[in-house]
């Protein structure tokens, strides 16, 4: 993926301002609300038993984020802030109060890392940063559920494993949508204005 020069986008930003925490918090209230809303209706539809396709757009959404905000920290920020929204609006999720911040956070971690340390690589890093931070999320989740009781019996390795593998193949669509996106809208004024570049 090319960059624009720094000369034809005068209005680009170096830092963070308002326009930015604004953009990076309604990103995680429509994950939030995406997610909120898609979940129980996939699951009702026996869409989601071990491919989950309502991660697709939420995933796409914190891509986007990131290629908008190219900065280290802003997937860890995003993660935390919809760790912390799950916490105090779905307690009863998959894992526990703050449990719910470790494989986020470690999530974030990886997206970041991948997205900064492999700028050279173009579009390259969005499915790479996609892949390992799916993985890294997925790793740690399965991980905790094992430590707060899950037997781990063969069954319990085989749907472990499905979930892992579902959670490449969806990381990796949204990664590959992301770009076709991207490439559309990278070059409006709106969003030029309010990119934050490294």
């Amino acid at each position: 993926m090319t960059e624009l020069p720094d000369e034809s986008c005068p209005t680009r930003r170096q830092g963070f301002g308002t326009a930015q925490v604004v953009l990076l918090a309604t990103m995680v209230a429509l994950d939030f609300a995406f997610g909120w809303v898609a979940k129980p209706l996939v699951h009702a539809l026996g869409l989601g038993s071990f491919l989950k396709v309502e991660m697709i757009p939420p995933v796409m959404l914190m891509l986007l984020t990131r290629l908008t905000l190219d900065r280290f920290g802003v997937l860890i920020a995003y993660n935390g802030a919809w760790a912390l929204a799950c916490m105090v609006l779905m307690p009863g999720a998959v894992l526990p109060g703050p449990l719910k911040l470790v494989p986020l956070l470690l999530q974030g971690f990886f997206l970041d890392a991948v997205f900064s340390g492999c700028r050279r690589w173009g579009g390259g890093r969005v499915v790479v940063a996609a892949i390992l931070g799916g993985l890294a999320g997925s790793l740690c989740l399965g991980a905790l559920r094992v430590l707060l009781g899950m037997p781990w019996a063969k069954s319990t390795q085989v749907y472990l494993g499905f979930q892992l593998l579902g959670s490449v193949v969806v990381h990796a669509v949204a990664a590959l949508l992301v770009l076709v996106v991207w490439r559309r809208v990278r070059e409006h004024q709106a969003l030029q204005w309010i990119r934050v570049e490294p």
